[in-house]
């Protein structure tokens, strides 16, 4: 092989690493914009995924209220809506999905964000067929809309991309 083959394969091989880089970091970064923009089965819940699974790549601005937690889960909390005790919203490596409200209520999701137990501190376990689901899933919406509202969308839009790679998760 000639030192001219060797420099374009070189070459080749760094620009292909580049480019796979900056797409896994663009699908990653920018996981909330494309959550909200891709196609989903009803009750399941594609942004509130994307936003604790990805909290470590995705924007998390400093907004007054809001903290971040990535000991051991991914979580947002948001002392904005406090009452008994502060909402929050966290994933765990597991693929599950957890909720704390401010009224002592903690209520689980799999990996789907589909209901899979709910707890009340007071009474204790509570039976998933008498929760209101839409209703919990509103609170977590109010509990990060703030974190939601401050992504922002990518300078290359990979969405194609990206609803072709999550097609099976959401669907």
């Amino acid at each position: 092989m000639t030192l001219a083959v060797i420099a374009v394969l070189a070459s080749t091989a760094v620009f292909g690493a580049i480019v796979l880089g900056h797409t896994f970091f663009n699908l990653k970064s920018y996981s909330v914009y494309y959550a909200q923009h891709t196609p989903h089965k009803p009750g399941i819940e594609p942004v509130l995924m994307e936003l604790t699974e990805n909290l470590f790549w995705i924007y998390t601005p400093d907004i007054d209220g809001i903290e971040y937690d990535f000991d051991g889960g991914n979580a947002i909390y948001n002392y904005n809506y406090q009452k008994k005790t502060t909402p929050w919203l966290a994933y765990f490596s597991n693929q599950r999905y957890k909720y704390g409200s401010e009224n002592l209520v903690f209520y689980s999701f799999d990996e789907h964000f589909r209901l899979s137990g709910a707890r009340d501190k007071e009474l204790g376990k509570l039976d998933p067929e008498t929760v209101d689901v839409e209703e919990v899933k509103r609170e977590i919406y109010r509990t990060v809309q703030p974190v939601i509202d401050a992504q922002y969308g990518p300078l290359i839009n990979l969405q194609w991309l990206y609803d072709w790679v999550n097609k099976d998760k959401f669907n």
